[in-house]
């Protein structure tokens, strides 16, 4: 697999040029399309060890990954991990963590495209579709709020669509 920048550089689709300022548009870009494209001076790679240890200690131990940090208003970071195989882990997370994005923009933009749940008082909303494979998350990890994508193992998947098909 071609590392997640240079994935992002030679996409052989037209990538989406997306504005740093549109966090949930990055997020989408980014995570669901994989065709974000960033100019110059907006987006900075950097090690997986520089994002704050909140961050980081919410992200686990990831085998491999790249990281941006990108410009504009705030902190905010995209990344995309990969973990080591096992039963119930994630072996890819795809996210955006910000603390200049706001949560009810976040999920409704969110909602828009993987359609709309009702958030009540909840600071945590999830989509899953086991068919595609992922669990989408709008969430807090403080002082961050997150978007993030958890990319469901073969096997995994395979269970819950055996579980959906049981019902």
């Amino acid at each position: 697999m071609l590392p997640f920048i240079a994935a992002l550089m030679m996409s052989p689709a037209p990538a989406a040029d997306v504005q740093v300022t549109n966090l949930p548009g990055v997020f989408e870009a980014t995570c669901l399309d994989g065709q974000a494209k960033f100019h110059a001076g907006e987006a900075t790679a950097i090690k997986f060890e520089s994002l704050p240890s909140a961050l980081q200690d919410k992200l686990g131990h990831p085998a491999s990954g790249q990281v941006l940090q990108l410009g504009g208003g705030g902190h905010s970071y995209v990344y995309m991990l990969d973990y080591s195989p096992g039963p119930g882990i994630s072996p890819k997370i795809c996210g955006l963590a910000s603390d200049a994005i706001d949560l009810n923009s976040a999920t409704s933009a969110l909602g828009a495209r993987l359609g709309s749940v009702d958030r009540g008082a909840s600071r945590t909303v999830q989509w899953v579709n086991v068919h595609d494979g992922y669990v989408a998350t709008v969430t807090t990890a403080a002082p961050f709020n997150v978007l993030q994508i958890n990319w469901l193992s073969d096997a995994d998947r395979e269970a819950g669509l055996l579980q959906a098909q049981a019902r």
